[in-house]
């Protein structure tokens, strides 16, 4: 896992849990971030998501939908059905964009790979917002 302690306008850091089975992608994310004064932290299946997501709380989470082992939407209802996790923006990453459908409210945004960096800033600087 990855952090950075940097402080950013005077408030403390973000903390962002990245979903990837991607390794490579994973990596480049987690320096994206860090760069930027995140505190990021990874996880790599459905169940990693979930779990990582009940521990840290993250202040958004970047979640790829097709994962090796299980699904990225999976895990975005899972923790959309927990009370004390709902309130977590989830920021949906994938290849092949999704219909916009019901699940798909489960998102504050969706943005399709490969995604340009300043296009992953920005819409975890839009759900941030109060």
């Amino acid at each position: 896992m990855n952090s950075n302690s940097n402080v950013l306008g005077g408030t403390l850091n973000r903390t962002i849990l990245v979903v990837d089975d991607d390794r490579s992608t994973r990596a480049s994310a987690l320096r994206l971030l860090t760069a930027h004064g995140y505190t990021a932290f990874e996880a790599t299946s459905e169940s990693d998501a979930v779990q990582k997501a009940a521990l840290l709380t993250p202040d958004v989470i970047l979640m790829d939908l097709h994962l090796h082992h299980g699904s990225g939407l999976d895990a975005a209802r899972h923790i959309k059905d927990q009370r004390t996790l709902a309130h977590i923006p989830i920021v949906a990453l994938t290849a092949t964009p999704p219909m916009w459908d019901e699940k798909m409210k489960l998102f504050a945004a969706i943005l399709t790979k490969p995604c340009p960096t300043p296009q992953i800033l920005e819409a975890i600087e839009r759900v941030l917002r109060p």
